[in-house]
């Protein structure tokens, strides 16, 4: 890994070595999907999702594992306290050296609203009790942190109180997102939807808000989208909306409540899609994976320049992850750290047909601007 931006220089291409990690075969289960990670110091934290293969059908989980990337080990770190519930495609975020978990999906119980802690120095869970109006049940949401406080946007679940007493059953399939259920199914007045609400939780006053923005220009009600922040700026791509899968950028400075609304963008902006990730590192945002359109999963790297606005092109060298959507991928110092996920769906069953256990890590220098130094932290709460 030379960490550099390549010969392609000219044209902007940035080459991305990719290492994969070789200790994974440990775990009892052949692929895990929908769990949400952040990271600690040299440390990630992955919770949740759904094993497939260690049972006869794929359960969600309220598994913890920790990966180490110093001594590159996998860890189950033995925990204590009040547990959450199984559940995947909740929100993940570190705020010193504390974890917080919001929302998810059981297909046993339905979509949560519930806010658990994780403290990493005593391995302790706990209920997290909180003030304010917090966002209804929901899941495939995002979250970031910027200093104390963690920002939320987006997701599906039920949009009134009937639709939250509505058992999903065991053949729901959340990994679809909900496609077989309309924009706005009602099931004895029970209705389900899109969200795209903003609301933040300050971790010093344990105090939901929702900011008043101060302009138009809201994304679109949508799930499964990417999120993270760069500065004091929150950056969203693509998603599912009530039509299909975007490819559209949005983004909203916590400082003036604004939405940038004349956003114009170089470069060949990457194709629309659902379930994929969307990490910082530095004054840019590293896009990777999802599923589009057509169901195909995507396997590149792209990069926009927040300074520039700027998408800008990558090759990849290496160990090069299979398309995958529903996986994670975690900022940890100068690496990010990617796990797990799906592939490979099959229009007959509209399921995905292959689940991964593997893990890569790739420096972020490789994806740094070197043509000049910024201020921008990186954040690591973009799972």
């Amino acid at each position: 890994m030379n960490g550099t931006v390549n010969g392609d220089h000219e044209s902007g291409k940035i080459t991305v070595h990719v290492e994969k990690v070789a200790n994974t075969s440990e775990f009892p289960y052949t692929g895990r999907e929908g769990q949400v990670a952040c990271s600690v110091g040299n440390k990630v934290y992955i919770f949740g999702g759904v094993e497939q293969g260690q049972w006869e059908e794929p359960k969600e989980t309220n598994e913890l594992l920790m990966f180490d990337l110093d001594t590159r080990k996998w860890s189950r770190p033995n925990v204590s306290g009040t547990l959450p519930p199984s559940r995947s495609a909740g929100s993940f975020v570190a705020v010193g050296t504390s974890l917080y978990l919001f929302g998810g999906l059981s297909h046993m119980s339905g979509w949560f609203d519930d806010t658990f802690i994780f403290d990493t120095v005593t391995s302790t869970w706990a209920i997290l009790e909180t003030e304010g109006t917090k966002p209804r049940a929901r899941d495939k949401l995002q979250a970031v942190a910027i200093d104390s406080k963690i920002y939320y946007f987006g997701g599906f679940g039920p949009k009134s109180d009937e639709a939250e007493a509505v058992d999903l059953g065991a053949d729901s399939d959340d990994d679809e997102e909900f496609e077989d259920i309309p924009e706005s199914q009602e099931q004895d007045g029970a209705e389900f939807g899109w969200f795209n609400d903003l609301y933040i939780l300050d971790t010093e006053t344990l105090k939901w808000s929702q900011p008043m923005q101060m302009n138009l220009g809201v994304p679109t009600q949508r799930a499964a989208h990417g999120m993270c922040a760069i500065g004091r700026n929150l950056v969203i791509f693509g998603g599912r909306d009530i039509e299909d899968r975007q490819n559209d950028l949005h983004i909203f400075n916590v400082d003036t409540r604004k939405w940038i609304t004349d956003l114009k963008v170089s470069g060949d902006a990457p194709a629309a899609r659902s379930f994929h990730t969307l990490t910082s590192v530095g004054n840019r945002a590293v896009l990777f994976g999802g599923r589009g359109r057509d169901h195909q999963h995507f396997s590149n790297f792209d990069v926009f320049d927040f300074d520039k606005k700027e998408w800008v092109p990558t090759t990849i060298t290496g160990c090069q992850p299979a398309g995958r959507g529903l996986h994670c991928t975690v900022c940890v110092g100068d690496k990010i750290f990617l796990f797990g996920g799906s592939g490979d769906f099959s229009a007959q069953t509209m399921q995905c047909q292959t689940f991964y256990s593997d893990a890569f890590v790739i420096e972020t220098d490789d994806f740094k601007d070197t043509s000049k130094s910024n201020g921008f932290a990186q954040n690591s709460g973009d799972s």
